[in-house]
């Protein structure tokens, strides 16, 4: 997965509206992030990508785990990470860390 690019605009425009009255994101919305997140990287489908199978799983290697943590961190305001793939493997995992 060499020279990968995501367009994080789109993806955080979907989900930016609903954010903007709270402190931090649903876990419903860190969850809907990810699943846009991942369905454009893979060029998968939204029904295709399940919350609890885990990135590795999905073939992301440490190059794309960078590149989602950095979006996600980008997303979210603050620094995340990238090692963090590894304690919450899944986006259901990583959802309920992040979301509130």
């Amino acid at each position: 997965m060499e020279n990968l690019t995501v367009e994080n605009q789109n993806i955080t425009k979907a989900v930016a509206d609903s954010n903007a009255d709270q402190k931090g994101p649903t876990v419903d919305e860190v969850q809907e992030w990810l699943i846009a997140y991942l369905s454009q990287l893979l060029e998968l489908e939204l029904e295709d990508i399940s919350t609890t199978t885990s990135f590795a799983r999905y073939g992301l290697d440490s190059s794309a785990s960078i590149l989602l943590t950095n979006d996600l961190g980008d997303w979210l305001g603050k620094s995340v990470d990238p090692a963090i793939v590894y304690s919450y493997p899944t986006i259901e995992a990583m959802s309920e860390h992040f979301g509130e």
